[in-house]
């Protein structure tokens, strides 16, 4: 079985919300699931966006103090384990925005987390969202999403490619057309 992470409707709606509301300037996010290490699998149910994190067009910084207040309280709230992080890349001016991790992003990462990219750009036209080895991709309104997910593994600290399912995105366009 390949690597994956399977993105619920509300990490889903989490995500790519979070980025649309900041677009232009990068946004940044906790990931809640649950990890099966049996099947190489990551469940991703909520997206929290950071609202304190300092945002700029190409890059964004958690204020640490902030996020282990959410971290502190979250385990009196849900029985979720803390997955890792989500953020963007968006368009700003002609440069457009990549789903890939920049050598900070790489550095930045811990070891058995996951990583989330999500570039976002100016679209002119529509396209229906699908899923491949690369990522997630689609359109809402004038915005074109692509979602590509990453795992720090802790033997070498190698950075891995995971598909990413999210059934709710694929069957997002049928159900709203």
């Amino acid at each position: 079985m390949s690597a994956e992470i399977i993105l619920s409707d509300k990490a889903f709606m989490g995500i790519v919300l979070s980025c649309i509301e900041v677009y232009k300037k990068e946004c940044l996010g906790i990931l809640l699931g649950y990890n099966i290490p049996s099947s190489k699998q990551f469940i991703v149910e909520y997206a929290i966006p950071l609202q304190s994190a300092e945002r700029k067009h190409t890059e964004v910084s958690i204020k640490w103090r902030r996020e282990s207040k959410v971290l502190d309280v979250l385990p009196n709230l849900i029985q979720l384990e803390k997955l890792g992080y989500f953020h963007s890349h968006p368009q700003y001016g002609r440069k457009k925005g990549v789903a890939e991790l920049s050598e900070e992003d790489i550095e930045s990462m811990n070891t058995r987390e996951l990583e989330l990219v999500v570039a976002i750009n100016d679209s002119k036209r529509s396209s229906w969202w699908n899923e491949s080895d690369k990522g997630l991709k689609g359109t809402l309104g004038k915005y074109r999403i692509e979602i590509a997910g990453f795992y720090k593994r802790t033997s070498d600290e190698e950075v891995k490619s995971y598909r990413i399912v999210c059934p709710y995105a694929v069957g997002f366009d049928q159900a709203f057309s």
